[in-house]
């Protein structure tokens, strides 16, 4: 049965920037040791933080980790597409080593994402146009939610909707009529976040995209290029250690 093939272990947490990460872990026993699921569940955290940031509070419970050779050795966790909170996700792990990265295994565990979010106060139609009474932002559970970038007040305000929003629905980029919100060669305001320290600067955007979507910007002063996600109009926020 599986209650006699998993070994119970204690709760692992994990504190990063600006956001925590319970892990209540059940492997198969005689299987992975202790360090291959701290280091699985620490590069699946940063693939979760990069799609929701670095404020979200995640939980991941009941994983299933399935390597082969050291998974010490891994350095980066990618979400299977169209991966949502509030149930199982599965993550391809890579390991990094002279040359490309290369796959070394998988993690399959739920995921519970606690975050500051924009949500209907009350039923707005399709077709409409959102307006600040309309909705309000809170931080708590968001749900089953594809992962991505959620959107702010500033990016929802003066946007049409393409579906009829219902009281207390968080609203995400599926549910607003999409346009550009960056354009190549624009200035755009960048957002960096360490911690509970949040620093904003200038950057010139290269590409141009809508919200949620990942664009290069360049430093005006240093011509470094730094990948960012759009979070609203001529807004961006950089990856950490991008």
């Amino acid at each position: 049965m599986l209650a006699d093939a998993i070994r119970p272990r204690l709760a692992w947490r994990h504190m990063g920037l600006a956001a925590s990460v319970w892990l209540a872990v059940a492997v198969p026993a005689g299987a992975q040791t202790s360090a291959d699921v701290d280091r699985a569940a620490a590069v699946a955290t940063a693939a979760v933080r990069e799609a929701f940031g670095v404020d979200a509070e995640v939980t991941v419970s009941e994983p299933v980790l399935s390597v082969t050779g050291d998974a010490t050795l891994v350095t980066r966790a990618v979400p299977e597409p169209s991966s949502r909170t509030a149930g199982p996700v599965r993550f391809v792990l890579y390991a990094a080593g002279e040359g490309p990265a290369r796959r070394i295994g998988r993690l399959t565990a739920r995921i519970d994402v606690a975050a500051s979010h924009v949500r209907a106060r009350q039923r707005v139609a399709m077709r409409s146009v959102i307006n600040p009474d309309d909705v309000e932002v809170v931080r708590g559970d968001i749900g089953r939610q594809v992962f991505g970038v959620l959107p702010t007040m500033d990016a929802v305000t003066g946007v049409s909707t393409r579906k009829t929003l219902m009281p207390g629905e968080v609203i995400t980029p599926v549910a607003l009529v999409a346009h550009e919100m960056v354009a190549s060669g624009e200035e755009v305001v960048t957002i960096a976040r360490i911690g509970a320290i949040e620093v904003r600067g200038r950057a010139i955007a290269a590409q141009s995209g809508g919200l949620g979507e990942t664009v290069i910007v360049v430093n005006p002063d240093s011509r470094k290029r730094l990948r960012a996600r759009i979070v609203a109009a001529a807004m961006v926020e950089v990856f950490h250690g991008s």
